[in-house]
């Protein structure tokens, strides 16, 4: 198929393209975006807009919400006899393509004051992350004190010593078992 009168491409979320000269490979291909690779769609169409004298100009389409749409996609197709071949193998074209959020989705995304929210906010808004640092060491601080206060060994930890010279744990002095696990050769 002459690749310039391709008037339109369906692509499927999870299948393959067609291959006679390489390897197939999936025929949508998320490289990323502030929206991230999460809300791939399940079918994408792509219309053929005109020819600039080098390549087919596409303008791919997909039931998005809202908060997303495409940014930068490339179709690519394998020639039929050699790479720049003008016919194309039918069926072996596929979409890269960054998916973007949209301004009403990073609207969303910074108003939702969710945990990982951070990851989608531009590198111009930094302000906030003083904060997070703060809530992490509070969150550590929080869990340390959990820990001493119901995990460590509530009885004192001295040693006593015995008559031969060495010190012992106290578990050992009082004659009680030690913890599961505890290899008794080890101080």
């Amino acid at each position: 198929v002459l690749l310039r009168e391709v008037q339109a491409l369906t692509l499927h979320r999870g299948q393959y393209t067609t291959s006679r000269r390489t390897a197939a490979v999936p025929q949508l291909q998320c490289t990323g975006g502030t929206a991230g690779c999460s809300r791939v769609p399940e079918v994408v169409q792509c219309y053929n807009k005109g020819w600039d004298g080098y390549d087919v100009q596409w303008q791919c389409k997909a039931d998005l919400e809202n908060t997303y749409r495409f940014g930068q996609i490339e179709v690519s197709c394998e020639g039929y006899d050699y790479p720049d071949d003008p016919y194309i193998l039918r069926g072996s074209c596929s979409l890269l393509f960054r998916l973007e959020l949209t301004e009403e989705g990073e609207r969303k995304v910074k108003n939702s004051g969710s945990f990982g929210s951070s990851y989608y906010q531009s590198r111009k808004d930094s302000s906030d992350s003083g904060a997070g640092a703060i809530v992490i060491i509070v969150l550590l601080a929080l869990a340390f004190g959990v820990y001493k206060l119901f995990l460590s060994n509530q009885q004192p930890q001295q040693s006593f010593g015995d008559s031969d010279g060495f010190s012992r744990p106290s578990w050992q002095s009082h004659q009680a078992p030690p913890p599961p696990g505890f290899k008794s050769s080890f101080t």
